[in-house]
């Protein structure tokens, strides 16, 4: 019995394991296609902001175009918008090369994984053999049982861990959100300040904090997407096990469409901190679900441990 318990044993890690491999080869092959598609991205970014860059040197330059706006009197009104132009390019292009480093690192941690589990077949098929021949000899019909609640328990523990990866997925997100809302109020605040007279030192301090919450958005971007990914991983889609997710995987993507950019050029920020607000609730909102999804999956995976138990002693 105990070369029974053991092999058992073993499977179900093996299974747990398998499970884990066919999980991170998906994720390596959809993170390969968005790093394709995020670096065409980046390089239309890329090409945009060094046209923006060439109207500004040509109206700074001794050029045709400066010599006809100076005639015109309306030089110093285009470089103005050649200049705008040219910063809004520079954050759609440091999003974008943010987005793509992110996407890279997360392939690159993917593909190490990946390697911790690429044995899981092999190993499962060299355990199964040795199985198979310890019950032609003894129990057959306790090995079966066994065998099917090992299964079981394997499946579960898949669940748990997926769950748990959820989890901190959207534990990640949730802190990015939190640090951001941080720099946003405080931008708000001296911002305030700054229009009533507080002058160059609080409309410098302004400015770093909006810069500093824009930094922490591209990050909760990535960790909202990859949140996204591992509630996809658990199946909650809109209607499935009583989980209303239709929401929440478009959030990600209607938050930063654009927007982004905007609000940093615009000033816009109190429309960045309510939007941030509504991103921390609904992260918030998926994360008491998957605590007690986990809560669910822990009380049922120890059930059918008590009965793998229970039925190895009475055997």
């Amino acid at each position: 019995m105990d070369s029974l318990r053991e092999w058992n044993e073993q499977l179900r890690r093996q299974r747990e394991r398998l499970r884990l491999k066919e999980k991170r080869q998906r994720r390596i092959r959809e993170l390969e296609e968005e790093i394709e598609k995020q670096g065409r991205v980046a390089e239309e970014c890329r090409s945009s902001l060094n046209e923006e860059r060439e109207d500004v040197e040509r109206l700074e330059s001794a050029s045709l175009p400066r010599v006809w706006y100076r005639l015109t009197g309306r030089l110093e009104e285009r470089l103005e918008a050649e200049e705008k132009e040219a910063a809004e390019a520079q954050l759609r292009y440091d999003a974008a090369e943010a987005a793509l480093r992110a996407l890279e690192a997360s392939r690159d941690e993917e593909v190490r994984q990946l390697a911790e589990v690429d044995d899981a077949e092999a190993e499962l098929e060299r355990i199964v053999r040795r199985k198979e021949e310890w019950i032609r000899r003894y129990d057959p019909d306790t090995s079966r049982l066994l065998e099917s609640l090992s299964e079981e328990a394997g499946l579960l523990e898949a669940r748990l861990k997926e769950t748990q990866e959820a989890e901190e997925a959207g534990q990640e997100a949730l802190d990015r959100l939190d640090e951001a809302r941080e720099k946003l109020q405080s931008a708000r605040n001296w911002g305030t300040y700054d229009m009533l007279g507080g002058g160059m030192i609080s409309t410098h301090i302004k400015h770093n904090r909006i810069e500093e919450a824009r930094e922490l958005m591209y990050e909760a971007q990535h960790a909202l997407r990859l949140f996204e990914k591992e509630l996809a991983d658990l199946e909650w889609r809109s209607g499935a096990s009583g989980v209303e997710m239709g929401g929440f995987l478009t959030f990600a993507d209607y938050f930063f469409d654009g927007f982004l950019t905007d609000w940093v050029v615009q000033g816009r920020i109190n429309d960045a901190f309510d939007s941030v607000e509504r991103g921390i609730e609904e992260v918030e909102r998926q994360l008491s679900r998957l605590a007690q999804e986990r809560a669910r999956v822990e009380e049922e995976l120890d059930g059918t441990n008590a009965r793998y138990e229970q039925t190895i002693e009475g055997r």
